[in-house]
């Protein structure tokens, strides 16, 4: 039985704790192995040598720091290490046998998991596998980050003497002498990888910057021409800002690929977090709590920890001294538990955390086909004439089930897209694509295009509008057209954007959003607005403000503030068609 069936057999049988996609991975790995490469059409076989080869080239290795420094890897390697080493090599077609299956290996795990480690080990066997004249590079968010990878296989070099004369340590980079090879650390700056050869790159802590995607972008494309490029893409999780984290996106999309049918087999890789964390779940003594609060689920997100149960403690004692400073156990919970959190998650001075706003996700409001025929449906607007967003709420009221409907709208100049997307940490081009949002305009928001769009849209569908509702700063444009050339119950409603004037309406569509009452069209946009809105007290009355300009919008929170306020003075004067017929009946 080698490392990796080894591995799987536990993780299947429960022996080892393991979440849900390295559970699939072991069990697609297990299909491949013992049913699928012994097949004639099967286009990839497991290619024993190369599993001898790694065996002996990891007999020639060394940790250099922690617990096990200057002990022998060959002992001490956990069977998550090794499943994930002989995954990436030993995989290869089966017409050529030198030619590697997996191109792109996906790795996220909570801290202190010895990620670092494996990137190290990744790229000292591919050299000593690969063809000569290889340049390998480490990349990261900057420079420093890139360097901890780089000293880290300094060290491991160092610390193993049978590798030591096989290598040339320099201050920026290091020989492997007998194929001369190299490897070399890079910074975030993508344009220092563009023309060049990649024959193997890691990149750590692809969380940490969403402008990451420029390195891993140009790395890719200098893969085109070595014959078993290979990429190593590793990071913790981190707090998502604005509804996107550019690691989230790809870690997600793994899973996807483990879970799916017809899956890309040149893609591989584990999700070490805990599955559905904040699901209720019974504890070993009977007490009820979400399962990440459970230490026995920690191990999902710290596979030593599921292989080395005493290092458990290690973990419960962080625990213990950082729960009672909440931002040191909010990064408890996202670096030593690997778990997502929006970054203002679990603060109770926002307007709405991401986990019980998902609870009103409605997928079928996001064509509008759904709202086709809808009547008495509120528009709210929320303006701006500067790089910010004007952001467009559609609600609509379901009186007969007291049910809540909103799709969001968001605009912004087309020459701001580049700055606000580096500012915002948010891929507008990207989302724009995916019809969250849409750029008109050069350098302000045109909002006679906004009006084209809006009558356009309540024309093709059939949309009856009951009223709109609008602040005074930057609307006459707007105002002017809609009322001219959209049909509605009443005239626009001006609403004065303070406390005195939206508090209520605040206070309603929160209270509604926790009372399940509340539906939206799928938008990352509107779900950073809604929990990115800071809540204070103005004289006595609730009031939203933002801590950030660019790094918190919250454009679409004061439009879906403005439609709610439209909707209480429709139920207050008893507007809406059920109840008009009901008062008529009386």
């Amino acid at each position: 039985m080698n490392k990796s069936v080894e591995y799987a057999t536990k993780v299947l049988s429960g022996e080892i704790v393991a979440p849900s996609q390295v559970r699939q991975a072991c069990k697609n790995f297990l299909e491949e192995y013992n049913v699928l490469q012994h097949q004639e059409d099967y286009p990839f076989m497991w290619n024993d040598k190369i599993e001898v080869a790694i065996d002996e080239i990891i007999k020639l290795l060394n940790f250099a720091r922690g617990a096990k420094s200057s002990e022998p890897m060959f002992e001490n390697l956990a069977l998550f290490q090794w499943f994930m080493l002989q995954q990436t090599f030993c995989w290869v077609y089966r017409e050529f046998p030198t030619k590697r299956k997996i191109r792109e290996v996906i790795f996220t795990v909570a801290r202190k998991n010895a990620k670092s480690v494996l990137s190290c080990i990744i790229h000292l066997i591919a050299f000593f596998l690969d063809e000569e004249n290889q340049t390998h590079y480490i990349g990261s968010n900057t420079k420093q980050q890139a360097n901890i990878i780089f000293e880290e296989l300094v060290g491991i070099i160092k610390s193993s003497p049978h590798m030591l004369p096989l290598f040339n340590i320099k201050k920026t980079y290091v020989e492997f002498v007998p194929k001369n090879c190299k490897i070399v650390a890079l910074s975030g700056d993508a344009s220092k990888a563009d023309g060049t050869m990649v024959y193997c790159c890691s990149v750590d802590e692809l969380g940490a910057s969403n402008d990451i995607f420029k390195m891993v972008s140009s790395l890719s494309t200098g893969q085109f021409g070595p014959r078993n490029p290979l990429m190593i893409k590793i990071s913790t999780s981190y707090p998502i800002e604005n509804g996107f984290n550019y690691w989230n996106e790809t870690v997600e999309e793994l899973r996807k690929n483990t879970f799916a049918d017809d899956p890309n087999p040149r893609q591989f890789g584990l999700i070490f977090s805990i599955d559905d964390p904040k699901t209720i779940e019974l504890g070993a003594s009977g007490e009820r709590k979400e399962r990440w609060e459970h230490p026995e689920n920690w191990a999902e997100a710290n596979p030593l920890v599921a292989e080395v149960p005493d290092l458990a403690e290690k973990l419960i004692e962080d625990y213990k001294t950082k729960r009672d400073i909440p931002k040191d156990f909010f990064l408890f919970k996202v670096k030593n538990l690997n778990m997502w959190l929006g970054a203002n998650e679990d603060d109770g001075n926002f307007f709405v955390d991401m986990h019980t706003l998902k609870k009103s996700y409605f997928e079928p409001a996001q064509d509008w086909e759904w709202w086709r025929g809808k009547r008495q449906v509120i528009i709210g607007l929320d303006l701006s004439l500067s790089r910010d967003n004007t952001a467009c709420t559609f609600m609509w009221y379901d009186q007969a089930n007291d049910q809540y409907y909103t799709k969001n709208l968001v605009f912004y100049p087309k020459n701001m897209e580049e700055y606000k997307s580096k500012a915002e940490r948010i891929p507008y081009a990207q989302w724009a694509k995916a019809g969250y949002c849409q750029a008109i305009g050069e350098d302000v928001v045109d909002f006679d295009e906004m009006a084209d769009i809006i009558i356009k849209i309540c024309s093709d569908y059939d949309i009856g509008i009951a009223s709109v509702a609008f602040d005074t700063k930057y609307s006459y444009t707007l105002i002017k057209r809609l009322t001219e050339e959209l049909p509605m119950e009443i005239e626009p409603m001006k609403i004065e954007q303070d406390s005195k004037n939206l508090g209520d309406a605040i206070s309603t569509l929160q209270r509604i959003v926790y009372e399940g009452s509340f539906n939206y069209a799928p938008n990352p946009l509107m779900e950073s607005a809604f929990t990115n809105g800071l809540i204070e007290f103005r004289q006595g009355k609730v009031y939203i403000q933002k801590s950030s300009k660019e790094r918190n919008k919250i454009d679409n929170l004061f439009s879906s503030f403005n439609a709610m306020k439209v909707s209480m003075f429709f139920e207050k004067h008893n507007l809406y068609e059920t109840e008009r017929n009901f008062v008529f009946e009386l």
